[in-house]
Parts: structure tokens; C-alpha cells; sequence
């Protein structure tokens, strides 16, 4: 089934409430259904504290802390792994939808954040010079123009410890009338190198 989005932590300091607040977790894990994976943590051996680190180190986006004024609320009390304050999410008809409202929204700030990272560390050059000096100050990517040879880039990974990454799918027309970094011949790609680390 993959990994959870969802894990439900029920929560009970009274052995009568015990019962009633794991039937509410299994009742949301069952009205998620096949539209989240969710996963009911109801080990008796962890205090909650300790199953909210292990989840938030395993990643999982979206926690629910189910307790006895959940219940009675009808509601979970969640918790981005992402950051932020905790909520409530009612527990009614539209329940799923704003589950997979919130998890949307949490993979859409991620995919953000890692493209805005992405693009602030990718250098363009022109020049293998400027690239292997640059390089010796910050780690990143370096997207220059390319003419396909390996016994150059085999070159540049002795001299430099860089090697290619990639040809990016997007923005290959860049290389269109531009000359290699490298070799200063017509260049074929535009091409990602950067050092393993």
C-alpha cells in the first residue's frame, strides 16, 4: 500500500475511555479509505510523544491525535509535519475531501520550496574556467552549454571532481547557437554538472 500520509495516534489516560477512542480511529481510518493511505498506531507500549517523533522522522505529512474530547467532538485534532499550529478537522461528509485538501496542499508547498531551493543553487556559465572556480566556493548545480564527448567530461571529472547530472528535459533550446563550455564547440545539450557529495 506504500507509505502513510496519514497516521492516527489515539490517545487515553483513562482505561474506560480506552475502547471508544480506538473505535473512533478505526472509524476515520475507514472513512478514508483507498483515497489516503492512513495507518491506525494503537501501540500500547509508546507513550504518544515517542510515536509522534517516530512518525515525523518516517515522514509521514499529516498526523491525527484522536483523544476523548475528539470523540465527543467528532473531530481529530491534526498536525502538518511541516510546520505550523495544530487543527481540527470535523469528522463528517466532507471528512476525505479536506484530508486530501490539506495533503495536496502540503505537497504543493514542498514542491515549491524544493524548486525555489533548486533554482537558487543552479549557476549558468559559459565558461569552464568560471565554473571550476566558482565551484571551489559553493556547492550547486552548473548548467552550461555542451558538445557531447565523454573523453572531455572524463577530463573535467579528474580536474574538477564534476561530472553530469543530467540534460535537463526543459530549456534545451538554450544551446542552440551557443559554443561548448568546455571544448568551445558547437554545443549539442545543455547539461547539469555538479560534485557527488
Amino acid at each position: 500500500a506504500g507509505r502513510a500520509q496519514v497516521v492516527i495516534i489515539p490517545i487515553w489516560r483513562k482505561e474506560k475511555d480506552q475502547a471508544e477512542v480506538a473505535a473512533f480511529a478505526k472509524k476515520v481510518c475507514a472513512m478514508l479509505g483507498d483515497s489516503v493511505r492512513v495507518h491506525v498506531d494503537d501501540r500500547t507500549s509508546l507513550k504518544p510523544g515517542a510515536k509522534y517523533f517516530e512518525w515525523e522522522r518516517k515522514g509521514v505529512p499529516l498526523r491525527f491525535e484522536v483523544g476523548p474530547r475528539d470523540v465527543a467532538a467528532n473531530s481529530v485534532f491534526c498536525k502538518r509535519r511541516t510546520g505550523g499550529d495544530k487543527f481540527g478537522i470535523t469528522v463528517d461528509a466532507e471528512f476525505t475531501s479536506r484530508v486530501c485538501s490539506e495533503l495536496d496542499g502540503i505537497q504543493g508547498a514542498m514542491l515549491a520550496t524544493a524548486k525555489e531551493k533548486r533554482e537558487a543553487n543552479t549557476h549558468r556559465l559559459d565558461s569552464y574556467d568560471a565554473m571550476k572556480a566558482q565551484m571551489a566556493l559553493k556547492a550547486g548545480f552548473y548548467l552550461v552549454p555542451w558538445h557531447d564527448d565523454g573523453e572531455a567530461e572524463q577530463k573535467i571529472k579528474e580536474d574538477c571532481k564534476a561530472t553530469i547530472r543530467c540534460f535537463p528535459l526543459d530549456g534545451q533550446e538554450e544551446a542552440q547557437g551557443r559554443n561548448c563550455f568546455y571544448s568551445g564547440k558547437p554545443a549539442t545539450h545543455m547539461a547539469i554538472f555538479a560534485r557527488a557529495y
